[in-house]
């Protein structure tokens, strides 16, 4: 199957057997130093003398399996104006891997369907003491609406200096 496998569980007998049976042509077994130093030597020689050497990775934690390949065709895909859910059916990758490859900042999510101009028109209404279920049934717009534009849309609310 493969001539270089990577182990990530102690080697005893039983699993060099199992790799052993899977891998006839194994000329190499990379491990991590922390498991290197709970094989047994007996283990270790035996390897030897079948010609299979066991190298140490420095690499802490499990291999990469994406590569920066990957990553900048995932970012110049976004730059062509792509949308994460069309990038993975392209790539045969996770939506979620998409996400977490990415180095771009993505657009955000549907714009509010009121206006800065209704907005700013429910902030001057607030601050003339009008209430809010006044103003819902004014400008035709529900009172949980009210409320979110009341304290999320910095941009329109007078209240706040500089953002204007």
């Amino acid at each position: 199957m493969s001539s270089k496998i990577h182990v990530n569980k102690t080697l005893t007998s039983r699993l060099i057997i199992e790799i052993l049976d899977n891998n006839p042509d194994l000329e190499e077994i990379e491990c991590p130093q922390s498991l290197y130093e709970r094989t047994s030597e007996t283990y270790l020689d035996a390897l030897g003398e079948l010609g299979i050497k066991i190298s140490v990775i420095e690499q802490r934690g499990r291999p990469k399996k994406y590569d920066e390949n990957l990553k900048s065709q995932i970012n110049s895909m976004i730059d062509e104006g792509l949308n994460p859910k069309a990038i993975a059916k392209r790539l045969h990758i996770d939506v979620k891997t998409v996400y977490y490859l990415k180095n771009k900042k993505l657009k955000q999510g549907p714009k509010s369907k009121y206006s800065d101009e209704t907005k700013r028109e429910i902030f001057e209404l607030r601050e003339n003491d009008v209430s809010v279920k006044n103003i819902s049934s004014l400008l035709n717009i529900p009172v949980r609406t009210i409320y979110y534009i009341l304290k999320n849309d910095k941009k329109n609310n007078p209240n706040i200096e500089g953002e204007n």
